[in-house]
This record gives C-alpha cells, sequence and structure tokens, in this order.
C-alpha cells in the first residue's frame, strides 16, 4: 500500500484518536493514500488553504505543485509557510527550479523571525552550486557544506529531495543519492516547514510534494537504516575538561555583530556596578520583551538589578538561576561575567550560573544581563520559580521587576559596520551636532579618517598645532586613525582588528576603544580614479552616505574634507585636467552631503586649487600638509597662522603622533595579535613564556601621556 501522509500537528485535536481513525478510514477507502481534498492535508493540490506569506504574489499552485515566481527582480527572500509544526518527520518533495542557476529551499524546523515572514532555522538548499547542502537560515550558517548532489541533480527538470529528521540527526538524498547525514546537538527539535524563493533575479520554483510522514521510520527511498545509521559521522570522544566553565565557547557572528554596534556592549558600559540605570524604565520579569514595553523588538535589550545582602548572605556560595531566556544571553554580577551562552538555539536552555567566591559584597550588589534575539518573542521568559540568587540554603526570588533598556537593533546588527569605525567607542546617547557652524567647545578628543593624505597628515602635525593653539583653554586629545588604503568602499584590516572575541588561537586585541568628540572626514581623491568621468560618483555619494549614517551614533560633530586637487609635479604627461575634472563632482558630492546632513565642509579642492601642494601629483608635500592645515584653520574659523613661537609646539605633536603611530599601527601585527601568537619570537624566554609584544606597544600609552602633559605646556 502506497503511502502518501499529509498530516500537519496543529493541536492536540488532530492528534486524537477519532482522527487516526478517521484517517484510516479514508485510507482504506482511497486505496490507501489520504484524500488530497481532506481538510487535513498537508497540501491539498488545488489552492494554498494551510499555508501563509508575508507576500503572496509570488506564491500560487499550478498542475498539483506550490509555484513560487517572479519575472523581475526579488528584493529579498520570500518564503511561505505550511500552518502547523512537525517535530520527527519524513518529507518528500519534488521540485524544479527554473533558471537553474537560482536558488531556493526547503526550510524545516523552522520559525518565522519577524512581521515580513523572514525564516530561522534549517534550510534543505536548492540551486546550483548549493544543491542538497544543510544551511541554518539566520542563524549558524553553513552546517553541512558538502558536494554529494554533484551528479545526481538534473538541471532545469524535477529532482525529488527527501528530508528525514530524527531528534537531533538529519539525512536528506536527492534523486536517491544521500546528501547529509548529520547529527546536530545545537538544533531545534521542532517547527515549521516553508519553501523559499530567494533574493535576486527572476526566477521559477516548483515544489511538488510527495509525502510528510510523522515519526517516521529510520529509512530514505534507496537507504537502510543500517545505512544511515552508518553515513553519520563517528561521535569524536571529548578529552576531560581541565575546568568547568559558564562560558561556551563561540561560534555565531553575533557577539561580533553586538560588540561592533552596541552601545552597551562598548567596555561593557551597562554592566558594571557604577553605570546608573534609575532612569530606565522597568519590566516584570519573567516575561517576552515585546508584551511588556518593546513591541516588535528585536536586537539587544539590557536587563538590571540591584539586590541587598547582609554579611552573612555575602559569603555563602552562591548560584544565580535566570530560568530560560529568549534566546542568547551574557551575564555580569557586580562588573564580572559569570556566564552566558552567545549562540543561537538556546532559548529552552536554564541558566544557573555559579558566582566566583569573593565576587558578592555586603551592601548593594548588581547584577546584569544582556539579552539578545534574533527573532520572534525574546526576554527573560522562564518561569518565576525558576528566577532566584541562591546563597547556601537561603534564597532571594527575582521574579520581579528588573530595570531594562533597548540597544541595537536587529536592523543596526545587521548593518555592515565599517572597519574604520570599529575601533570608536559606541556611547549611550551621540554627542549632539555643532549648534552653530564648526566650534570646540569643551576637552574631547578630535580623531581623523581617511585614506592616504589623512594618514599622512600627523607626520607634520600642523593640523593639530593649529587646533591646539587655537583653543589653548581645553584639553584636547588627537587620534589620528586614518589608514593610507582606506576608501568610502572598503577598508582593510589584519586579522583579529580590534578582535572582541576570543579568535582560538591566541591573545585578543586588549587595546580599549576611543570615544569620538569630533571627526575629521578625508576621502575621496583614490575614490574618483575609479572612472574617468564621473559617472561613479553616485556609488560615491550611497557609500559616503553609510559612513555618515554610521558615525551619527557616534557623535554629530563631522567635519568633511574635499580632496585636494591633482598636479604633474613630475612631468610625467599625466591628463591632469580630466583627472580634475572628475575629481570635481566627488568635491561636489561631499559638499551637497555636508549641506544636507548641516555639517561644516573644508574645501581643500578649491582652497589649494593653483598651487604646488603636492610630490606625485597625489599626495600632499610637506609644503602642501602646511597650507591645508590653514586652509582647514581659515575656513572653519579660527587662526590659520603658523609662526615661529608655535614651532616647539608642532615638534611635540609629531613626537607624540609617532607614539601613537607605534600604539596603534604597530610594525607586525601577526606577531601582537594576530595568527603569529605562538611563534617562540612572539614570547619571552623567561618561565611561563610571557608574551612581550602586547607590553612593548601597551608602554606607549605612559609616553603618549608624558607627550600630552608636554603639548599643554607649550600651548599659548
Amino acid at each position: 500500500m502506497k503511502e502518501s501522509i499529509f498530516i500537519m500537528r496543529n493541536n492536540k485535536k488532530r492528534n486524537s484518536p477519532d482522527l487516526l481513525m478517521a484517517t484510516l478510514m479514508v485510507m482504506v477507502l482511497t486505496g490507501g493514500s489520504l484524500c488530497a481534498a481532506s481538510p487535513e492535508a498537508f497540501f491539498n493540490g488545488k489552492d494554498l488553504t494551510g499555508w501563509s506569506a508575508a507576500e503572496m504574489k509570488y506564491w500560487s499552485v499550478k498542475d498539483g505543485a506550490i509555484v513560487g515566481h517572479s519575472a523581475v527582480k526579488v528584493p529579498k527572500n520570500e518564503f511561505i509557510w505550511a500552518d502547523g509544526e512537525v517535530q520527527d518527520f519524513y518529507l518528500v518533495v519534488d521540485v524544479k527550479l527554473t533558471p537553474d542557476n537560482r536558488n531556493a529551499g526547503i526550510q524545516f524546523r523552522s520559525k518565522k523571525a519577524n512581521a515580513a515572514g523572514q525564516a530561522i532555522g534549517y534550510q534543505a538548499d536548492v540551486g546550483a552550486g548549493v544543491w542538497g547542502k544543510l544551511y541554518h537560515e539566520h542563524g549558524r550558517g553553513k552546517l553541512d557544506w558538502n558536494d554529494n548532489a554533484a551528479g545526481a541533480v538534473k538541471p532545469g527538470e524535477w529532482n525529488r529531495y527527501e528530508i528525514l529528521a530524527i531528534g537531533h540527526r538529519i539525512w536528506t538524498a536527492i534523486n536517491g543519492k544521500l546528501c547529509v547525514a548529520l547529527e546536530d546537538p545545537k538544533g531545534e527539535l521542532s517547527g515549521q516547514i516553508s519553501f523559499q524563493v530567494h533574493g535576486g533575479p527572476a526566477q521559477t520554483v516548483l515544489y511538488r510534494p510527495v509525502k510528510l510522514i510523522h515519526n517516521p521510520k529510520i529509512a530514505l527511498e534507496k537507504q537502510t537504516e543500517a545505512q544511515l545509521l552508518a553515513a553519520l559521522p563517528k561521535k569524536k570522544v571529548a578529552p576531560k575538561p581541565v575546568q568547568k566553565t559558564a562560558i561556551p565557547a563561540l561560534t555565531s557572528h553575533w557577539p561580533r555583530l553586538i560588540a561592533a554596534a552596541d552601545p552597551g556592549s562598548q567596555n561593557e558600559a551597562w554592566a558594571k556596578p557604577e553605570f546608573n540605570h534609575s532612569k530606565w524604565k522597568t519590566m516584570k520579569v519573567p516575561g517576552h520583551f515585546e508584551n511588556a514595553g518593546l513591541p516588535e523588538f528585536d536586537g539587544v535589550v539590557w536587563f538590571r538589578k540591584t539586590i541587598e545582602l547582609s554579611t552573612e548572605q555575602a559569603k555563602s556560595t552562591a548560584v544565580l538561576h535566570l530560568g530560560q531566556i529568549d534566546d542568547m544571553d551574557v551575564t555580569w554580577v557586580n562588573g564580572v561575567r559569570v556566564g552566558g551562552y552567545e549562540d543561537p538555539g538556546h532559548h529552552y536552555t536554564v541558566r544557573n550560573y555559579p558566582v566566583p567566591a569573593g565576587l558578592l559584597k555586603p551592601g548593594r550588589n548588581t547584577i546584569a544581563v544582556r539579552v539578545m534575539d534574533h527573532g520572534a518573542p525574546g526576554g527573560i521568559a522562564g518561569k518565576p520559580e525558576q528566577l532566584f540568587l541562591q546563597l547556601g540554603t537561603g534564597t532571594i526570588s527575582l521574579a520581579n521587576l528588573w530595570h531594562f533598556a533597548p540597544g541595537a537593533d536587529l536592523n543596526t546588527l545587521n548593518t555592515p559596520v565599517h572597519a574604520l569605525l570599529r575601533p570608536l567607542a559606541r556611547p549611550a546617547k551621540p554627542v549632539p551636532t555643532f549648534a552653530k557652524g564648526f566650534q570646540i567647545t569643551g576637552d574631547q578628543t578630535i580623531v581623523i579618517l581617511g585614506g592616504a593624505n589623512a594618514a599622512e597628515s600627523s607626520r607634520h602635525g600642523w593640523v593639530e598645532t593649529l587646533l591646539a593653539s587655537g583653543h589653548p583653554e581645553h584639553q584636547l586629545h588627537f587620534r589620528n586613525m586614518a589608514w593610507p588604503a582606506d576608501t568610502v568602499y572598503l577598508q582593510q584590516r589584519p586579522r583579529n582588528f580590534f578582535s572582541t572575541t576570543k579568535p582560538g588561537y591566541g591573545e585578543v586585541d586588549r587595546r580599549p576603544a576611543i570615544t569620538a568628540g569630533t571627526v575629521f572626514l578625508w576621502f575621496g581623491k583614490m575614490e574618483s580614479l575609479e572612472t574617468g568621468n564621473g559617472e561613479n560618483s553616485a556609488v560615491f555619494r550611497a557609500a559616503y552616505a553609510t559612513i555618515l549614517r554610521q558615525l551619527a551614533d557616534y557623535t554629530g560633530r563631522l567635519v568633511l574634507v574635499t580632496p585636494p586637487p591633482f598636479e604633474d609635479p613630475l612631468k610625467l604627461g599625466l591628463d591632469v585636467k580630466a583627472r580634475n575634472t572628475n575629481l570635481a563632482q566627488y568635491a561636489e558630492v561631499i559638499r551637497q552631503l555636508a549641506g544636507e546632513h548641516g555639517l561644516p565642509v573644508v574645501d581643500l579642492f578649491t582652497g589649494l586649487a593653483g598651487k604646488p601642494v603636492t610630490s606625485d601629483g597625489q599626495m600632499l608635500s610637506i609644503e602642501g600638509h602646511r597650507l591645508a592645515a590653514q586652509t582647514m584653520a581659515r575656513q572653519l574659523g579660527f587662526s590659520p597662522q603658523l609662526s615661529a613661537g608655535n614651532e616647539a609646539l608642532r615638534e611635540a605633536i609629531v613626537t607624540k603622533n609617532a607614539l601613537w603611530h607605534q600604539y596603534w599601527l604597530p610594525t607586525n601585527w601577526a606577531f601582537l595579535y594576530g595568527n603569529r601568537q605562538t611563534q617562540p619570537s612572539s614570547r619571552s624566554h623567561l618561565g611561563g613564556h610571557p608574551r612581550w609584544f602586547p607590553e612593548e606597544v601597551k608602554s606607549s600609552l605612559s609616553g603618549l601621556e608624558k607627550m600630552e602633559k608636554t603639548i599643554r605646556e607649550k600651548l599659548p
């Protein structure tokens, strides 16, 4: 008798004995198949009853198949969802993709990430180069990235896809060829089935469900139970741990994104016990934050609570119990991390974090929990009886009001942060914009970002000399963070540059992020060389605007600098006129962006026109940097005078900048925080073989402090 069962587990009623008996009766009456028109059918073969999508315009039914189609570009991935959930199941779907170089997929044990119907969970991939591969959409990424489907797929024709999931074991096959055999202890055990149309060019994908069986036996059409079990990877025997830890190893990309974009995570500012959260709102915990003050919010939410302990309580052996957190967290007690789960898929994991002896103290103690949710409801969401601080044989309930504040939302986290911004500390509130044009109104750090000319300016110190001498009443710290090859499009960085998660083979970058009060942004010259007629200036504008939007989360005090004109001082026969005609369009884009955002602009393109200011036609000469500094001062409204009286000041600034360069751009990054940390030359010969390079770089800071003091003494 041929099986063709399409029953979804929607509710208890659908799994009742009466329904099972009715199902058997229908199978007998229909010759062994469940009638396709049954209201309980997974797919009735006629319409999309029991299926839903955020954009139904992409979906239809034709000749017994669910069709995903678009004649134009698809802006984002689109999914159609079957009602109900599956747990252990066997699914067979015939799939046809045209053109065959497009991409699609079958989601299973998945959930909707947001109102747009995006998916989180397992995906059996479909498409050229990815047929038969197993992916975890919006989660852990590539799970089983093999080429087992090679030779089995019939491009542009129907291909039979089998998916078998039992417990944490998953198998897939295409046209009878085994593709995936995986045991995934971190994976979801239940969820929905969904079909995908991938974002991109026009395409058509047809899904023709053949059968769905719940609680199946371990077998595929051409593989027996013994063959499938034998295909699973052999389990490795893990070595005995030297010491237990409450902090699991990191495998996802979320910690990196959070560290780069979340204001509370900058230097763990919102985890520190001295941080004042009294103005935060309060929320009853446990519960989902979408239902208690943050509707439709996905991303980072911080929770903080203070408790009073007696001397005896503070001495007790303590364990912090937080119940289930949906779905990632990092937890601190008195500013010290005591535990965390930073990989997706732990929304059912009960958090029980031992508190190190001596960490608690008599009086006020602070608990901080950074919750990260990347779709659907999130929060400290267990049961009230699961939330308590265990102190020896006593307990303190934590199921009550907590202070909370949202951090970076999901859109912010998923927006790539330019590498040039990562060393900057993201404050809880950005520095406000200039009130009436450029002005220095207090002590602050002034940062220079940009490409080659911006980076080279620190070697001469003229910009800093004029700014410092023009504002002697304020303590100004200048940090040139420009890199010679940076453009608005791309900023290459060494491996682990400002790494905030353990890379797996050595020490992470310990240097703190920099808080910027004012930022000078100096780009445009190298970008203009990409085309000869300015046709790429629109792309330049979009990339530059993206940097401005991201910088606005740090400070509104931005100064835009246009590039100086091209020259031909070496008489190489360069077509300077054509280059400058093109560059003029890029300079105009910068002026327009400054006007649109209400920002001051330094126009070196017109301010240095007609003056010999470069050494090779592109790079400013020594004299060019001096004239550029004077142009900046004049256009920003402070004294442009450079005299013999402040030459000693400039020399001190140049010395200080050399120390900063040694700290900021050390000669051999690989030996410092890169992939050469294990080399003998990276470690001392002394006992324990301590690493000497980080300490040597760190020693530059004491020299910087001395030179900063010298600079202040030389100010007028």
